[in-house]
């Protein structure tokens, strides 16, 4: 027997421009995206790592990535809208990796252009003893899955 269960499709394609960091340089992001459970990927690719970027020298302090975005997702239902998360790495004065931020927007509603502005913070130690054996060790706070930053269950102790 047929379904009549009828579905729409998002489609996203575009990409993660730049990020102002004045402090850094070298810097780079992954992505992945956060939905809720009627959707579905359907094509393109659900995360990915871009390259490392530098600084332009002679004009503005942005780091420019044009890292490429392209997937389609099928739902039956708006709740749980997809929502991109960006973490943004780089390395600190002992040449370790550490995160330089992580932030989440929700995908955009309307058809055509969009221009998102991602804020991005970084998590902080919760005591100042922690702080300096972090700083000693290399070996900063950041989460085991960056999708938490999408998510509202378990932020009640995150300043976001």
């Amino acid at each position: 027997m047929a379904s009549n269960t009828s579905v729409f499709l998002l489609n996203v394609n575009g990409q993660i421009e730049s990020g102002e960091f004045p402090e850094f340089d070298d810097l780079y992001c992954k992505y992945c995206f956060v939905y809720g459970h009627d959707w579905a990927p359907t094509s393109g690719v659900e995360e990915g790592i871009s390259q490392i970027a530098s600084k332009n020298r002679t004009a503005n302090h942005d780091i420019v990535w044009n890292f490429p975005i392209e997937i389609t997702f099928k739902s039956t239902n708006p709740y749980g809208w997809p929502q991109i998360v960006v973490s943004v790495y780089g390395p600190d004065v002992f040449g370790n990796d550490v995160v330089r931020g992580y932030g989440a927007v929700h995908l955009p509603f309307t058809p055509g252009r969009h221009k998102k502005t991602i804020p991005l913070f970084v998590p902080e130690s919760s005591s100042k003893i922690q702080k300096f054996t972090s700083w000693l060790t290399g070996h900063r706070p950041e989460f085991t899955d960056p999708k938490v930053v999408a998510q509202g269950d378990g932020r009640e102790g995150k300043a976001v």
